[in-house]
């Protein structure tokens, strides 16, 4: 009879302990899933480049970080990384315990190349560059992903057909000086009036300038691609 008891106790035992490992096994993979598509989400925020990139993760945590994390923790991104691709750390809190977990970003998306052989101090036109699709993986810091950010811009140096167009490359023209004439349009809810003034700053399409009407009045206004300056009026 005591040998019969022994031999359940140890049946029991030998039965139970690979179900419990077995049972626990998807809690991990769960809150790993989790994880990465909470990161996911976090580096793919909007942003002036989103649209054209999409980031994915694979985290790097080892069995053990992930089973001391609780169900469902805050992420935080660490430093100040603008990489596009490469391994980065996150930190993940659970009520006041923060851990710190490995993991690393590859990214696909769109950007623009010269489309033909460029001079160093040509404008670019629209028909010097196209655009590239694939894996952002081993491209060069500096990409650029919107092709209104090039067009435009003064070239620093030559470019050959197919290189990529990077930031630095690049060279802002300025659309409006200071000193210079511009056209002024103020418009708000059924009106448009067109004026002069005179820019108090260098001025870029789509930035910000102040300007001086002939009254002496000085107001803010966004440049349009025509160089004109305007100024939307509020109820």
């Amino acid at each position: 009879m005591k040998l019969s008891y022994t031999y359940l106790v140890i049946s029991i035992l030998l039965y139970s302990f690979p179900l419990t490992l077995k049972a626990s096994a998807p809690s991990s993979a769960i809150l790993k899933q989790r994880l990465i598509l909470k990161l996911e989400a976090l580096i793919n925020q909007p942003g002036s480049d989103s649209s054209n990139i999409t980031k994915t993760v694979t985290l790097l945590a080892s069995q053990h970080q992930l089973e001391t994390l609780c169900d469902n923790p805050e992420l935080k991104l660490t430093g100040n990384d603008s990489r596009l691709t490469g391994k980065r750390t996150v930190a993940v809190r659970c009520g006041k315990h923060t851990s710190y977990l490995p993991f690393r970003i590859c990214a696909h998306g769109t950007w623009w190349v010269a489309s033909q052989n460029l001079n160093a101090g040509e404008i670019v036109k629209q028909s010097d560059i196209k655009p590239v699709n694939g894996n952002l993986n081993n491209q060069p810091a500096g990409l650029v992903f919107n092709a209104n950010d090039i067009v435009g811009q003064r070239l620093t140096r030559s470019l050959t057909a197919g290189k990529p167009m990077l930031r630095s490359l690049l060279r802002q023209q300025w659309l409006l000086r200071t000193g210079q004439t511009v056209e002024l349009v103020t418009s708000g809810p059924g009106f448009r009036i067109r004026s002069q003034a005179r820019a108090l700053n260098n001025a870029t399409i789509d930035s910000v300038v102040k300007v001086k009407t002939p009254g002496g009045r000085i107001v803010n206004g966004k440049v349009n691609s025509d160089g004109e300056v305007i100024i939307f009026l509020q109820k």
